[in-house]
């Protein structure tokens, strides 16, 4: 399957012009944000031109993995219908799926993403984790104060925190704090929800930002330029 996405991606691209356009999906690579790899498209939007990565995270979820290309990632979640797409309408358009970027630092991020994954079905997240060599998952929303970070390494869970405000309640909390939560200065977070609350700090949205930014990609764009790119719009069902 994966070998004929990439060939009816490089089919279509061809007919569309897109493999003419530099700096597109199919031009970004693992380490320098440029990829050889074909896309796996079924179309694109009219609009579909590369564009810089657009700043994200606030009220959002989103996967962070470690792969070689969006097409890996695509397959190995079994998402449907893929189509180029630009970053702006990908990450900010009403349409309903989630949008696969290219490779940027050796990560590939899955925007819109079940944000309340943890708690629907927190065991479809290990076994999609176990698909990767290293996947992270964040979720935040600023209504209900609900702020989760976890880092999944050879998959298994090595760190996970999730606290809901609005709700009065730690749902997870596994695993040593890492040296860059450290450094952030998140070793006062509240350890559960039987604890005196009076005794501790409370996450907010920049706390799950910053932790993204130190574990894998700054999804705010501020630490580092990428160059223009596409990437995929898919659907999850």
């Amino acid at each position: 399957m994966f070998d004929f996405l990439k060939q009816l991606g490089k089919s279509l691209a061809d007919g569309m012009g897109l493999n003419a356009q530099k700096n597109t999906a199919n031009d970004v690579n693992s380490k320098s944000g440029e990829n050889n790899a074909s896309p796996p498209v079924n179309g694109s939007f009219p609009e579909a031109v590369p564009d810089k990565p657009v700043p994200f995270g606030y009220k959002n979820s989103w996967l962070c993995i470690k792969a070689d290309s969006p097409e890996e990632v695509i397959e190995k979640m079994c998402l449907k219908n893929p189509r180029v797409s630009s970053w702006k309408d990908g990450v900010y358009g009403k349409h309903g799926g989630v949008f696969v970027s290219p490779v940027l630092d050796s990560y590939v991020l899955v925007v819109g993403w079940e944000g309340d994954i943890l708690e629907t079905d927190p065991a479809l997240l290990d076994e999609l984790a176990k698909k990767f060599s290293e996947l992270h998952f964040f979720s935040t929303h600023r209504v209900s104060d609900y702020h989760v970070w976890v880092k999944y390494v050879g998959g298994e869970m090595i760190r996970g925190y999730g606290y809901c405000g609005g709700e009065g309640e730690v749902f997870l909390n596994k695993g040593a704090v890492t040296a860059e939560e450290t450094e952030l200065g998140l070793t006062e977070l509240i350890p559960d929800t039987e604890a005196d609350w009076d005794s501790y700090e409370f996450p907010d949205e920049q706390n799950v930002l910053d932790v993204a930014a130190a574990w894998g990609v700054d999804t705010l764009f501020q630490r580092k330029t990428y160059p223009e790119s596409t990437g995929f719009l898919c659907d999850i069902k």
